[in-house]
């Protein structure tokens, strides 16, 4: 059998135009002459795999550490040692001794040896405050709760011209608490030490300041973003407030993300991107951020909705399975990485300073302005989002016109076009299929989650067998092919899919369409550079492997672009899903994660099919490669989700709490009394993948039948059950009760009716810690009105079964709470209120530092899991205590009134 193929000639026709010949081809052989073979898929592979290497050598590079010897420049040296001393003190959650005394006074001194300097200098003025703030206020995040503070600390520093405080202010923040159970090194330590090095460089100055900085070192963020609420809601430093830079971290180390700009306010991304000696920025990450898919938010969101200020938001992201960790320490930051965000964060800070926008900024209800991107962080790329949309919809047009051009050519016809489109279609659902056949055989032999230690698995386990199906789709194709200009025709359906996904994603305003743009652009051009190849003699006649090594030439800054956020999302994506929780299966990310980057493959290259030579044997070996990896995975570690190693560990996260709880009947009875450890496992995985010990295992999951507390009386930390579900903890009874410092005591001091159908119900809580929470039920037709609590919009807020208030107080606890709730019952008649169940609460208190934190229970199973996770071949099954654990004492009661 004969097909026709397309040959190419380069002939001069009197217009120097490309025309086109056919020869014959072996159906069976598919071997022409220079037709692409086994070596050259070898060399695309070979320089794909380059130019990864390439991009992930400049993504990790750093620049050279400072000395701290000079004071015009940024010191990484000066800033690590501040950095040492806040870690030295170990974990630092509001409220502690760490952060209210210990990490208080650390501050306090290098700021008045700043101080000193300053009025020696005589430049400039310095003056510090320490701000108390107590108050309430509501947050949508993860689910819809209520946030009450009292006395929290807030160090704030403002420098300045010698002249008195000017008009206009730029606000630095950072916070210098952390979770329980973690050094807080990166999060958020370091962007301290980077805050206050700065602070010294200005301080510094041989002249004034042009206008005001404001550094706020604030002392509970992790406490659901509670001091910048306190700040910019309280303090009078606020109001001269016109821009800010918020400093952060989700990892350790690495190169610091602008992730988040604006609100408005464009000249601030514009002095980022003008001024950053070592810019690391995408718009991509800002849309990714803001559409809620991260399960976790900054002090950004207070400035920019309680404060209506424009910023910045800044963060390191590497080594992700570090953070909220005990391992979050200064030692795995590596060399440089403090030096380059201190540069940065330096730079962008003067150019503000000397910004005329700074007196006069634009309007803060703007929408975003700019596309911007950096290329591999050797320099970044920006345009007005107007510019953006005539730059895409023009290639769009442009792609369009030259398909629209071809066709009245005649050199395919709509038919033909229609039937490479349908090879795609059937190409990208045999890639779809495979992928739900993965994600079911992963299930079904518990390697859920095996790529979580080592991400590059993600690509063998995902990537590799798709393009192994995409091939073999788009070869069956080739090697029963009708149609002339294959080649042609299949290298414009690239150009056609690019442009359509080009015009959808600029049509839904979205500003990260850039990347489709960059992929389109040069590849539209290959025609035009084979053309233009042949004009300058440089090539005789187009056979395949000009074809092909045109288009590789083509295609390299679009596998740069690729390769570049690929190596973003798989180490940013990977460590996430291990606290994503328990209501999404993370096979259902990384694989659609693998699809997307295997159908990209397979439709960039898939014109190359139809000129090369069998692939037979190249599919072959990589199913024999694919083979290989899945006995390895099934009978070897490498299938283990989870590993402890010193230098890197990949770990499974708990939070275990031992906790008494007391419930009470409507007479104030005690129906329930019990001891247990509350355990959740943070990811997928669930409580029910741990190990087999008495203190993990041999219980069932709480039994919330009857219970219409959304938390299931029990003790959770936050507002988080919607992403691990009550059902999918343990409550493993223990036979010691907790010994409890402060036990909770909840009085009802007056109970009102209002009207026919309101009822006012008046508390007063004693006793607890720095970390409560109450879950606030109201039952027999009841509905929340109102509380003391916040000026609640139950219409935005959005109504609930349970009602979650976290509360917390740092520097000196209150004396006692009162509080009042308002409930309104829409039914006509009303039960006597005195002698019916109207409202359930539960409060529950968390000793999450000090020496109550630990009980003796806790103090074994901190013990077991640090012994058993370095020692995982000493049994069957021990690789499950590669465990990082969070604990605490607690304590739960439930009244009904």
């Amino acid at each position: 059998m004969e097909v026709r193929r397309r040959k190419d000639s380069l002939m001069a026709d009197g217009k120097g135009d490309i025309y086109y010949q056919e020869e014959v081809v072996d159906f069976k052989t598919r071997r022409i002459p220079e037709a692409i073979g086994f070596r050259h898929w070898l060399l695309f592979i070979a320089t794909v795999g380059l130019l990864y290497g390439g991009v992930v050598f400049l993504h990790r590079k750093m620049p050279p550490v400072r000395d701290g010897t000079s004071f015009t420049d940024f010191s990484e040296t000066r800033a690590r040692f501040l950095l040492k001393q806040l870690t030295a003190l170990g974990p630092r959650p509001s409220g502690s001794e760490n952060l209210e005394v210990k990490a208080f006074n650390i501050l306090n001194n290098r700021i008045s040896l700043i101080k000193n300097v300053v009025s020696v200098k005589g430049f400039n003025r310095l003056e510090t405050d320490v701000q108390r703030p107590s108050g309430c206020f509501d947050l949508k995040f993860l689910s819809s709760f209520t946030l009450c503070y009292h006395e929290i600390t807030n160090i704030a520093v403002r420098i300045g011209p010698s002249g008195g405080p000017t008009e206009n202010s730029l606000l630095l923040n950072c916070h210098f608490d952390t979770m329980p159970d973690t050094p807080g090194a990166t999060d958020d330590a370091v962007s301290c030490a980077i805050m206050m090095d700065v602070l010294e460089v200005l301080a510094h100055s041989h002249k004034p300041l042009a206008h005001d900085i404001i550094f706020l070192f604030n002392g509970a963020e992790e406490n659901f973003l509670q001091a910048a609420h306190g700040f910019i809601q309280q303090h009078p430093w606020r109001h001269s407030i016109k821009a800010f830079i918020n400093l952060e971290g989700t990892g350790s180390g690495g190169r610091e993300i602008l992730f988040q700009a604006g609100p408005g306010n464009s000249w601030l991304l514009q002095t980022y991107l003008e001024n950053a000696p070592h810019p690391f920025c995408s718009v991509l990450a800002q849309e990714i951020f803001q559409s809620g898919i991260i399960p976790s938010d900054t002090d950004f969101r207070i400035f920019r909705d309680y404060g209506r200020i424009s910023g910045l938001d800044i963060a390191y992201t590497k080594n992700g399975w570090v953070y909220h960790t005990e391992f979050d320490e200064e030692r795995r930051i590596e060399a440089g990485a403090i030096q380059r965000a201190g540069e940065n964060v330096l730079a962008v800070v003067k150019a503000i300073l000397e910004s005329p926008y700074l007196e006069q900024p634009a309007t803060f209800d703007e929408g975003n302005r700019w596309v911007f991107y950096d290329v591999v962080g050797l320099f970044t790329v920006y345009y007005s989002v107007t510019v953006g949309k005539i730059l895409n919809y023009l290639a769009v047009a442009l792609t369009f016109v030259m398909v629209v051009s071809r066709l009245e050519k005649g050199l395919y016809t709509r038919a033909d076009l229609a039937q490479v489109f349908f090879r795609h279609g059937v190409a990208f659902s045999a890639m779809l299929l495979a992928m739900f056949v993965l994600i079911g055989f992963v299930v079904y032999t518990d390697l859920v989650m095996c790529w979580y230690k080592m991400p590059e698995i993600v690509g063998m386990l995902y990537v590799l067998p798709l393009l192994i199906v995409g091939c073999i789709v788009h070869t069956y194709f080739a090697d029963h092919n009708a149609i002339l200009n294959v080649e042609m025709l299949h290298y414009d359906s690239i150009l056609i899919s690019l442009a359509s996904i080009l015009f959808l994603m600029t049509w839904f305003n979205l500003a990260s369409a850039f990347y489709v743009l960059n992929y389109l652009l040069l590849p539209a051009c290959k025609d035009l550079f084979i053309y233009i190849l042949g004009s300058l003699g440089v090539i005789r006649k187009v056979t395949p492997r000009v074809l092909f090594f045109s288009q590789l030439f083509c295609f390299v800054p679009p596998f740069i672009f690729a390769a570049y956020a690929i190596s973003q999302c798989v180490d940013f994506f990977v460590p996430v899903m291990g606290r994503l929780g328990n209501a999404i299966n993370p096979e259902f990310i990384m694989g659609p994660i693998g699809l997307l980057i295997a159908s990209s493959f397979v439709l960039f290259v898939n014109n190359l099919f139809y000129i090369s030579r069998r692939m037979n044997y190249l599919i072959r070996l990589c199913l024999a490669i694919f083979g290989l990896f899945l006995v390895m995975l099934l009978t070897t570690k490498l299938g283990n989700p989870y590993e402890y190693t010193p230098e890197d560990p990949r770990l499974r996260r708990i939070i275990a709490l031992h906790a008494n709880r007391s419930i009470y009947d409507f007479d104030g009875d005690v129906v329930q009394r019990d001891n247990a450890l509350f355990v959740h496992s943070l990811d997928y995985r669930g409580a029910m993948d741990l190990p087999a010990h008495s203190f993990l295992q041999g219980s069932s999951p709480p039994n919330c039948s009857g219970v219409l507390d959304e938390y299931c009386r029990m003790p959770y930390y936050t507002a988080i059950h919607e992403l691990f579900p009550p059902e999918h903890s343990l409550w493993v009874p223990v036979p010691s009760p907790v010994p409890l410092p402060y036990p909770i005591d909840l009085k009802l001091i007056s109970r009102e009716l209002i009207g026919a159908n309101r009822l006012n119900l008046t508390f007063e809580l004693r006793g607890g810690f720095d970390k409560m929470s109450l879950h606030v039920t109201p039952l027999s037709g009841y509905e929340l009105s109102k509380w003391s609590f916040t000026d609640i919009d139950i219409k935005e807020f959005g109504r609930r079964v349970t009602y979650f208030v976290f509360m917390t107080y740092g520097h000196q606890a209150p004396e006692f709470r009162s509080f009042w709730i308002l409930l309104e019952n829409h039914a006509s008649t009303v039960q006597e209120p005195e002698t019916t169940h109207n409202l359930e609460i539960a409060v529950a208190s968390h000793h999450a530092h000090g020496p109550y934190q630990d009980t003796d229970t806790l103090r074994q199973l901190r013990s077991l899991i640090a012994m058993r996770r370095e020692t995982p071949k000493m049994a069957v099954g021990w690789w499950r205590w590669a465990i990082t654990m969070i604990g605490g004492r607690s304590e739960i009661v439930v009244k009904i009134f």
